[in-house]
């Protein structure tokens, strides 16, 4: 095995400013324990400025801490975080401004993520936020997938989340370019015979997006090529859940290693993401806290155990986050990766709201359809079934109604199409089907709260 300490030497020297040849006689197991150490302490420092910073500048968390009774001084440990409460979605898409610590003049970048309203969520960022998230993507990028000026990066995550930036393609531009030294070709999504074309002049060796779009990339190109003889080696997924089933049929088509990646705008988008061990994604610990805790009782759980995943970001000039809320199940995974790397690893299980992944990386919250079906006046009730064939989402609706003919079917599909993520995913990225519409009369459905469920996800997302 190539040697753990040169293989941590970037991380460490840049994040921590160890010096790397004072640990070159250590073992790996005495060299992790020793840098695990390290790293808490160091994360407890940051926690303690970045609640610092957001009490004196941040009118929300400034707000928030004289409401509970708190001041900075009394988060002196680790399991102090408890007395913060969450951070919600919603406090950041109601009033982003209230969360600046800084003049909105100073900052450089606006990234969006989905809301519950359909209305985005706004992460703000300055110049030497972005610069540090870019530092870590190419820290990781290099660390865990081996990236060099060697390769060549398709990048073809979406730019614009509908008419907001979405920061995965723009971040990794920046990292693997810049920093090093590969070559990317980017740009928007293309149709698959023009994706063929760019593949074919620039021989990228990474295929980088989201993977709804790699599956459905993966299922069309067949029908064109041998994806085998193409040359990509890697492909680097985000933004969306991917069962183990779907990962082994993209790898076995490009016989390419695929590789899971984690985010969120709000917190940082660059999260997480696995090593050739393909066992878990290693945390970037430098950028910020995660916590696990119990979805009923608050209470921070051990390592192992599932639980709600909350984020306090490290060093976030503009908009820092404390104890954001992020709606998703998972664990830390307890051992250490035999990789050698001594960060921590995550494994997500689902989420606790009722977000359901759609398309191109998008989120619809499930009232979304309420809104959209039962807008119509002929439609009593109605059931979703969503399933996943040839790299495309299946919308399968049933309506009972009091009026069956095509006029009511063409408007429950209208209402359907209409939705800005499943119109992305049906016209630009090619993720979603045009829906199936199928009415029923009145009564057709059990009633049985039990067993009636408007929504049902057969794609079996988290397996």
């Amino acid at each position: 095995m190539y040697n753990i300490i040169e293989r941590l030497a970037p991380f460490v020297k840049s994040s921590l400013e160890l010096k790397p040849n004072h640990s070159l006689g250590y073992s790996k197991k005495y060299f992790r324990k020793f840098f695990r150490k390290r790293i808490l302490g160091y994360q407890l420092s940051k926690i303690k400025k970045c609640i610092r910073h957001s009490y004196n500048n941040s009118k929300y968390y400034h707000n928030l801490f004289k409401r509970e009774g708190l001041k900075p001084s009394d988060i002196k440990t680790i399991s102090d975080l408890t007395k913060i409460p969450y951070t919600q979605s919603d406090d950041l898409q109601n009033d982003p401004e209230s969360f600046f610590t800084v003049p909105e003049e100073k900052f450089f970048k606006v990234f969006s993520s989905a809301g519950s309203s359909g209305e985005p969520k706004k992460a703000y960022f300055t110049k030497r936020d972005i610069d540090k998230i870019v530092r870590s993507t190419a820290v990781g990028g290099k660390l865990m997938y081996g990236i060099n000026s060697k390769d060549v990066i398709r990048i073809t995550f979406a730019e614009g989340y509908g008419v907001e930036v979405w920061g995965n393609r723009y971040l990794m531009d920046r990292a693997y370019k810049e920093l090093l030294g590969a070559k990317t070709i980017t740009t928007d999504r293309l149709p698959v015979e023009k994706e063929l074309e760019i593949i074919k002049e620039h021989n990228p060796t990474i295929f980088a997006d989201v993977t709804s779009r790699i599956n459905y990339l993966t299922h069309e190109l067949k029908k064109l090529t041998d994806l085998k003889q193409l040359g990509i080696k890697k492909i680097l997924l985000g933004a969306e859940p991917t069962p183990e089933s779907l990962r082994k049929t993209i790898e076995e088509a490009w016989n390419a290693d695929a590789y899971i990646g984690y985010g969120i705008t709000e917190v940082g988008l660059l999260m997480a993401g696995e090593c050739e061990k393909k066992k878990g994604m290693h945390l970037a610990e430098t950028m910020f806290f995660t916590e696990v805790v119990d979805p009923k009782t608050g209470e921070q759980l051990e390592d192992g155990e599932v639980g709600k995943l909350i984020f306090t970001t490290f060093d976030r000039e503009g908009m820092p986050m404390i104890r954001y809320n992020s709606n998703d199940l998972g664990r830390i995974i307890p051992e250490f990766c035999d990789c050698g790397l001594p960060l921590r690893r995550i494994e997500i299980k689902g989420r606790t709201d009722d977000l359901i992944p759609i398309g191109s990386g998008d989120n619809l919250f499930t009232k979304r359809f309420d809104e959209a079906i039962f807008s119509i006046p002929e439609i009593l009730e109605y059931q979703i079934m969503f399933d996943r064939k040839e790299g495309k989402d299946i919308i399968s609706i049933t309506a009972e109604s009091n009026v069956i003919n095509d006029v009511v079917r063409k408007k429950i599909e209208n209402a359907v199409i209409e939705m800005p993520e499943i119109k992305n995913g049906i016209e630009s990225s090619k993720t979603i089907a045009k829906p199936i519409v199928k009415l029923v009369k009145s009564n057709t459905f059990e009633r049985d709260s039990i067993k009636f469920k408007r929504l049902v996800d057969n794609r079996n997302l988290y397996d």
